[in-house]
């Protein structure tokens, strides 16, 4: 194994020993929604205060960040989440909207997914279409607070080559230029939070990733929390 190699297995096991310990803290006082929420909370916190240090340094070095307020390329691409990160979203968006509201963004999401969930997964991966919750007139994201650590680590030193997989999502020559640490610390944090909540429940909690749309629909049905929490399915495996 050369020094670079090293270097990133040391980084990896860092990161995941990071998420681990943080869910494995708040889930030390009982597994249930509040106290997962919190962790949930709390790791979204970290990765939210590293990619600020990190962007901070990357714009010192002359390789400044080119994501803002109002540039969407991202959300139209499929994003994955786990089953928690599906129920923190649930959560905020019945608390955050009106019924009005949380209408418009359920039959946006039945929508997209009456266009996904037939699709095969290299299909769906290079799928573009506009996510549930972007606004569609100022183009930024109505649940912000409480997105998948999958948008959070998505993070563009280039925009045009942001639109350029937008406009040819079958090219796959073409891809999004993003920074690597935050993609890596982001994923492995995950892992680790994911290896911290099925410790000792492997066999009852469902722990693939789903599409938001269809993911949060799932999420938003009553019960749902505590059916997963029971081992029942809850989300359908892609």
């Amino acid at each position: 194994m050369n020094e670079q190699e090293t270097y990133w297995q040391q980084f990896d096991e860092t990161f995941f020993r990071d998420g681990y310990q943080l869910c494995d803290l708040h889930l030390s006082f009982g597994f249930n929604q509040k106290n997962l929420f919190e962790a949930q909370r709390k790791l979204y916190m970290a990765i939210d205060d590293l990619n600020a240090s990190f962007l901070k340094r990357a714009e010192l070095d002359g390789k400044p960040t080119e994501c803002r307020k109002g540039c969407s390329f991202c959300c139209y691409q499929t994003v994955l989440a786990a089953p928690y990160e599906l129920f923190y979203l649930a959560d905020f968006v019945k608390k955050k909207f009106r019924a009005d509201a949380l209408q418009v963004i359920i039959a946006r999401a039945e929508n997209k997914k009456q266009q996904t969930s037939t699709l095969k997964i290299n299909d769906l991966l290079n799928h573009k279409q506009i996510c549930p919750l972007l606004h569609p007139s100022e183009g930024y994201c109505r649940a912000y607070q409480a997105r998948p650590m999958a948008c959070r680590i998505y993070l563009s030193y280039s925009v045009s080559s942001c639109e350029e997989d937008l406009k040819n999502p079958d090219d796959d020559t073409v891809f999004p230029k993003l920074y690597e640490l935050p993609l890596r610390a982001g994923r492995m944090m995950n892992e680790g939070f994911q290896a911290s909540i099925r410790k000792g429940r492997e066999d009852q909690l469902q722990a693939f990733e789903n599409t938001i749309e269809e993911g949060l629909l799932c999420a938003l049905t009553d019960g749902a929390f505590e059916k997963w929490e029971s081992g029942k399915n809850v989300f359908r495996k892609i």
